[in-house]
Parts: C-alpha cells; structure tokens; sequence
C-alpha cells in the first residue's frame, strides 16, 4: 500500500501515534478510487472542492485529498484538505495513555503541535487545543500558522488538524491554506480571516462515524 504524506509543516508530525508513509514521487497523483469498508468517517469538504487524490487499502489504512476546483498538489494557495483513516496504536501504548486519563487524539494533537514549532523556519504561531466530544466521537482539535516554509509557501502556511478516536480506527482530518502575497491577511495571526477558519471547524464539528460497532451502515 502506498498513501501520500500529509500536505505542509503539520504534515510529518503524528510520531507518536501515526506512523506516516513516505511520500509519492509524483506531485499530483489521482491514486485509485475505491469505496472504504468498515469504519469510516463522514466528512464533507468545502463547497466545491473536488476529489484530488486518493489511495490505500479499501479495509485498512487510506488517504483522500480535496482541493479547489482549479487547484493542484505541488502548487495549490487557496486550500487543501486531508483525511486520513489509521490503524490504531499497539495495544501498551492505548493503556498507557488511557491510565494516564487522556485520549489518543490528546497525545496526538500535542505531538503534533510540539514538533510543528520546533520544525518552523521562522515564527510559528500556535493555536490553543480543544480536546471535546464530536458527535460523541473523542476529538482533539489544533493548529497554527507558520510564516516562512520555504517554495511552496513562500509566505508561510496555516493549519487546523482534527484526530477523532473511533471504536476501531483513527481519523486524521487536515485544513491548509497558504497566503498568496506577503501582505495578504496580515491583519489576522493565522493569516487566514475568522469566516474562513470557522467554516473548516464548522466542517470538522459535522463529522460522524458509519460502518463501525453500532454506528449505522456507511451511505454508498
């Protein structure tokens, strides 16, 4: 199997919890399509945005992309999005979390979030985390803004990732953008306007989970 490493400084940073592939050689890449089994969750992107990529293993692991309509892997500002569907950790590290009253999504979050900081060329802006239930799903929800990521992101790039824990799967969900000149947004600390953003948590605080334990077939 072969799924394609998450987009941008947040991209490589799940270490503790999520062991991410090595990406494709090819910028933009249509993977294969194919209709997941077992658990999953149900997300929508953004309106309008297409299908750009997708690979994996239709019962394990898999990666899906959206991008804008007009939009491409190795050259994309407006947006991007991830969701990636992962095997759970071994079973003596989820008791070991577990004992210390936390989530898999917590730790993840955290890690994720350490790292992005240390790995910022320039200045990283953090934001807070939110460790909540969605729709009864165990969520933790974080991100920032980094102001300097080398070519693709000349003027930095921004992120929010969600980790929900599901009954036999985790879920990875990922927003990006990337501001177009210098001066774009810079009113705004993550660089990206409040309706904007909020659209992205509103998008992540519609999630639910199908086709697993008790949670109801997945729609076709």
């Amino acid at each position: 199997m072969k799924c394609k490493r998450f987009s941008g400084l947040l991209a490589g940073a799940l270490s503790l919890l999520l062991v991410l592939p090595p990406p494709l050689a090819q910028a933009e890449a249509e993977g294969r399509l194919f209709q997941p089994t077992g658990e999953n969750l149900m997300i929508s992107p953004p309106a309008g945005w297409r299908l750009a990529y997708m690979d994996g293993d239709p019962e394990g692991d898999y990666v899906v992309d959206f991008l804008p309509q007009n939009e491409a892997h190795d050259s994309w500002r407006e947006g991007y999005m991830s969701v990636q569907r992962r095997t759970f950790p071994e079973a003596a590290l989820r008791d070991n979390i577990r004992a210390r009253n936390l989530t898999m999504p917590q730790v993840a979050i955290s890690e994720v979030m350490q790292i992005a900081q240390r790995k910022c060329p320039g200045r990283f802006v953090p934001m807070g985390q939110k460790d909540s239930l969605t729709n009864n799903i165990p969520t933790s929800v974080s991100g920032g803004f980094c102001d300097r990521l080398g070519p693709s992101a000349p003027y930095g790039e921004g992120s929010v990732m969600a980790v929900f824990e599901g009954k036999e799967r985790l879920f990875v969900v990922q927003f990006s953008w990337r501001p177009s000149t210098e001066n774009e947004l810079k009113q705004f600390a993550y660089r990206i306007s409040p309706a904007r953003l909020q659209q992205f948590l509103d998008l992540l605080n519609a999630a639910t989970l199908c086709g697993g334990p008790d949670e109801g077939k997945c729609p076709n």
